[in-house]
């Protein structure tokens, strides 16, 4: 992972964990946009319709599926799990701004760079590794039933975006964090 998104990923530890904000949701610039761009660049250096093109694709699916099932699983700190208990209960409804909208609409790509994060090899403060957070993405990877070749080909894949998300971070990354409501810290407790 690229010194700047390890950077990014303190700062936003510090501001959920140490300041108790929160990254403001729906996202100015979600997951999905974030895939959908990565994906139309790195698209252009592939011949479209090759294996290249393909797996690609299979990735791009892979990260937007494995990002949706495991946000309110694995990437949230404590104190934003109201704010996904929120958020869990209007996509549930299938009413209002949420309607048909997917976690990758929602969340952005702070909660991406802790999925790739890999904190427990490369920060050393007693803090955030006390907190046991995240499971990081080459973890997950060392657990699957793929093949060698295949994982090699994934982390490459996996390399090549997080390279291309620390060249562009500041046009998906949200500038402030929001201040939660008494209510909400409330909740916390």
């Amino acid at each position: 992972m690229p010194d700047s998104l390890k950077a990014i990923l303190v700062d936003d530890w510090e501001k959920v964990t140490r300041e108790n904000r929160l990254v403001p949701l729906p996202s100015k610039t979600p997951v999905a946009q974030f895939l959908a761009d990565y994906a139309a660049s790195e698209g252009l250096k592939r011949r479209e319709g090759s294996a290249e093109a393909d797996i690609l694709e299979e990735v791009i699916a892979g990260v937007k599926e494995y990002f949706n099932k495991s946000i309110g699983r694995i990437l949230l700190y404590r104190f934003e799990r109201p704010q996904w208990s929120d958020i869990h209960a209007q996509l549930n409804k299938g009413t209002g701004d949420l309607t048909g909208k997917l976690p990758t609409d929602i969340y952005g790509v702070e909660h991406l760079c802790r999925l790739f994060g890999a904190y427990h090899q490369s920060l050393i403060c007693e803090d955030f590794l006390a907190n046991k957070f995240p499971v990081s993405m080459p973890d997950l990877i060392a657990h699957t039933n793929m093949d060698s070749q295949a994982v090699s080909r994934l982390r490459e894949e996996l390399h090549k975006m997080t390279q291309w998300l620390s060249k562009n971070a500041g046009n998906y990354l949200s500038q402030e964090y929001e201040q939660p409501t008494q209510d909400y810290i409330d909740r916390v407790k």
